[in-house]
């Protein structure tokens, strides 16, 4: 399998485990990862609004991503968000859609697929997946550095082990926490 783009959608940065398993799998070189100001800017609002983070917190989670992964900050094209104007779904994804275009990405990872055009993606090359089947594949395509990328997650966050992988299954479905697990924790 060749390394794949991917382009996040917000609601898949907002968990800090999800997003700490798809940064750590981007510095491991399983995929390359890219998200737009416009989604990070939706991160950081449902981040204040839904968990009381500051305004500084959040620009300085911000800041951080993108200092960590240093190509991962998309500048939108306006042909590209010209493109997507005509395509029948809500109007405020369609900035994700956008983005997508622009990072040339072969992925648009979002938990909210229903939310989003599968035919017209597939006929401009890509595929939409959840974070449960990204890291499900990631984990069988690329089990030394999911390993990695886990053992990263382990070591940055505040929870012990099994609470992330409880967390993990609570957000990306028990296959892709089984997959993880069977990758970071053979014999188990």
């Amino acid at each position: 399998m060749t390394i794949s783009v991917v382009l996040t959608d917000a609601n898949i940065l907002f968990s800090r485990t999800l997003r700490d398993y798809v940064l750590y799998a981007a510095d491991e070189g399983a995929i390359e990862v890219r998200w737009s100001r416009q989604i990070l800017a939706e991160m950081s609002r449902n981040l204040r609004e839904n968990l009381g983070l500051s305004q500084d917190s959040t620009f300085r989670l911000e800041h951080l991503m993108n200092e960590y992964i240093e190509y991962a900050l998309v500048e939108v094209d306006p042909v590209h968000l010209t493109a997507v104007e005509a395509v029948e779904m809500d109007a405020k994804d369609r900035h994700v859609l956008a983005a997508a275009l622009s990072a040339d990405a072969d992925i648009l990872l979002t938990d909210n697929i229903k939310d989003f055009p599968a035919q017209w993606m597939s006929e401009q090359g890509i595929e939409l997946l959840t974070a449960g089947q990204l890291l499900t594949r990631l984990a069988e395509d690329f089990p030394d550095k999911m390993r990695a990328a886990h053992e990263k997650t382990v070591r940055y966050s505040p929870k012990p082990e099994a609470a992330i992988l409880v967390t993990l299954e609570v957000t990306a479905g028990k296959y892709a926490a089984d997959a993880i697990r069977k990758v970071a924790l053979p014999g188990t």
